[in-house]
């Protein structure tokens, strides 16, 4: 049963709706909109108790602010009729529309346009109503279709498919961008940290130490520095809906700093742990000639620092010795660090790994563009629903497992750092805390053993599986 008011001697309350919307054609500004939308209602005997704005938001989605406390009023009895300068204000969806009408119907409010008024109280005016708000929706599709229009041909021809542009980049003239010159070398830094163990937050502690705006000009928030490098244009791509396209600018990131990234965020996310801060250059990696974990120790005799490395498993009778010094072991390690070329290293084909995980990439993004044309079909019409759900079901079974492949090729590259990122770590190496140097060194180093009773030989192991002997 519907909950109709009492008809009353009192002047209905109106609450003016105004929306502007995001298109330039149609940006009729709100002040206008809301002049006739008071010249209407002081000409139906109107009282305006209210009045409610969404400024610059599409029309095509009903989570708006102010129209939910318009359709809230009207519910709550504080107002009984709703005002639009056009029906196509409150929504172009017919979903939304039905609905409102619905919600307005059920509380005994009305909703009114001032400029296209229609007598909703009889069959032909609602059918008007719904003849208006069905327009609304076509204008809406329409628009939708010119501007995905827009989009592929930007795509196709390598250009960022809207005006948004993540940190690091700017427009050129013509529609092309550039890295920028201030913003794009922090970028690259925020890669190499990040992929020497730094995480995000220190990332941001460290911009802020230095005084560098964040993209909104103010400080950089923790988790602010993985919302810039998860951005593939940085490697030379674009990305729209899910998807990445070949991109005509060139990255400021190899694509081997991009892939190592992605599996050390994905492993980090996986894991759910936060960098360890070491006190100790080789904390974490030395392991004694028994086998067991050795672990960073520091003293001080006779006013001087001794540090070095002592075996966990105290209860052990060890033939050898179960302590390295830091003087001995460390600067071997540092100075195999800046000797050692991974282009030399030929324990395992990295080159053909990475030919698969670019070709998986590719088939991501070409699986990627086949569901998002499946979708638009089917909601077309084109595709009945049962078809639907078993190709986009096979298509999201063959992603799953290439998404599973690529974490783990990624991996794979990431394990044999490049000359590039090399370069970088042994650029930095001086200015870097203990700490740091510790993080960037098990990017390479998987461990370091004691390979003889005199503690005088060293096998070093990579995270790829390759070893050598060091020897003092």
């Amino acid at each position: 049963m519907r909950n109709l008011r009492a008809v009353t001697e009192t002047a209905p309350r109106a609450i003016i709706y105004l929306r502007q919307s995001v298109h330039r054609e149609e940006s009729i500004s709100l002040e206008l909109q809301e002049i006739a939308c008071r010249d209407y209602c002081d000409r139906a005997g109107y009282t305006v108790v209210a009045v409610e704005a969404d400024p610059g938001i599409s029309g095509r989605t009903w989570n708006r602010p102010a129209v939910q406390r318009t359709m809230a009023a009207i519910e709550e009895g504080s107002a009984d009729v709703v005002i639009l300068w056009k029906w196509s204000r409150l929504s172009r969806s017919r979903k939304d529309w039905a609905l409102a009408i619905d919600r307005a119907d059920i509380a005994g409010g009305k909703i009114e346009s001032a400029t296209e008024p229609i007598d909703t109280a009889t069959a032909s005016g609602r059918f008007a109503r719904g003849v208006m708000t069905e327009y609304a929706a076509f204008q809406s599709e329409q628009i939708g279709e010119q501007w995905e229009e827009v989009r592929q041909r930007r795509l196709k021809l390598g250009l960022p498919a809207s005006g948004r542009l993540p940190y690091g980049w700017r427009w050129v003239e013509g529609g092309g961008i550039e890295p920028h010159p201030d913003q794009a070398p922090l970028v690259v830094e925020m890669y190499s940290r990040y992929l020497a163990g730094d995480g995000s937050a220190l990332i941001a502690k460290r911009l802020n130490d230095r005084g560098v705006p964040a993209p909104n000009g103010g400080a950089w928030r923790r988790a602010r520095p993985l919302v810039v490098m998860d951005s593939p244009v940085h490697a030379g791509f674009i990305p729209y809906r899910g998807s990445t396209y070949d991109g005509q600018h060139e990255p400021i990131i190899d694509a081997e700093t991009w892939s190592a990234y992605q599996a050390e965020r994905q492993q980090r996310r996986e894991a759910g742990t936060r960098p360890r801060e070491y006190a100790h250059l080789l904390s974490n990696l030395m392991i004694c000639g028994c086998g067991a974990r050795m672990h960073g120790k520091g003293s001080i005799t006779g006013g001087k620092l001794y540090r070095g490395y002592m075996c966990g498993d105290l209860h052990k009778t060890h033939e050898g010795r179960a302590y390295v010094s830091a003087l001995t072991i460390e600067p071997l390690v540092i100075d195999w660090l800046m000797a050692f070329d991974p282009e030399v290293d030929t324990t395992r084909d990295v080159t053909s790994q990475r030919a698969r995980l670019d070709a998986v990439t590719r088939e991501q993004n070409a699986l990627e563009v086949e569901l998002v044309t499946l979708t638009r079909q089917h909601t077309r019409g084109v595709i009945p629903e049962a078809a639907y759900v078993r190709a986009s079901a096979d298509i999201e079974g063959e992603l799953q497992r290439l998404r599973q492949e690529e974490r783990q090729l990624a991996a794979a590259a990431r394990a044999v750092p490049g000359r590039e990122q090399l370069a970088t770590l042994r650029k930095t190496w001086r200015e870097a805390t203990m700490s740091e140097q510790n993080r960037a060194l098990r990017q390479v180093v998987a461990s370091v053993r004691v390979a003889d009773e005199a503690g005088s030989r060293f096998e070093i192991r990579t995270t790829w599986g390759s070893s050598s002997i060091l020897s003092r």
